[in-house]
């Protein structure tokens, strides 16, 4: 029954439009209230509709996860300030966050795109995986189907279309790699 739901909708972008509307106004609202909400309360009511969440989860105000149920967060992160998510339904794209990983104010993170070969611009999703001890900077874009290395930063204002490997410092539209992150294990 879903799926064919989900292939009107998909074919239909009359009915699409319609029950995004409807939907989004039912997120809205939910996220109205979730920003009422101290931040200890926060996370215990994005907790039961995220796929999974870690301990010592932080999220700020005006955190927006559209699809919360196709997002995983690990342990000891920090969603800060206007971070929007979104996943995509129709291909089922998710959102993975490693542990230990800071996401800066207005973060965007697109798992959700379109086709542009059949002028229909039908979705196309693809997961966005960020790996453990990742820094985000204020006001970055990351695009569908992008991994983010284990220890590396994406500098403030960037678009990240690519991989970034592990350990590795990338800024600007779209994001290319500076250096390399060496950490001092004495540390």
């Amino acid at each position: 029954m879903m799926s064919n739901i989900r292939g009107v909708l998909y074919k239909n972008s009359y009915l699409k439009g319609l029950a995004n509307s409807l939907y989004v106004y039912m997120i809205f609202l939910f996220h109205v209230l979730l920003n009422m909400l101290p931040g200890v309360l926060r996370v215990l009511f994005f907790r039961p509709f995220l796929r999974s969440c870690g301990k010592k989860v932080m999220f700020d105000h005006n955190v927006y996860i559209k699809f919360p149920w196709l997002v995983e967060i690990g342990d000891s992160v920090v969603l800060n300030r206007g971070v929007e998510i979104y996943c995509d339904y129709f291909s089922k794209a998710t959102v993975t966050i490693g542990s230990n990983v800071r996401v800066a104010p207005n973060v965007r993170l697109h798992a959700s795109g379109h086709e542009v070969e059949s002028g229909e611009y039908y979705h196309k999703g693809d997961a966005i995986n960020i790996g453990n001890n990742v820094w985000i900077g204020a006001a970055a874009i990351i695009l569908p189907g992008v991994t983010v290395g284990e220890g590396s930063v994406v500098a403030a204002g960037s678009v990240v279309t690519k991989n970034v490997p592990d350990h590795s410092l990338v800024a600007g539209v779209p994001a290319r790699i500076k250096r390399r992150i060496t950490r001092d294990e004495g540390q």
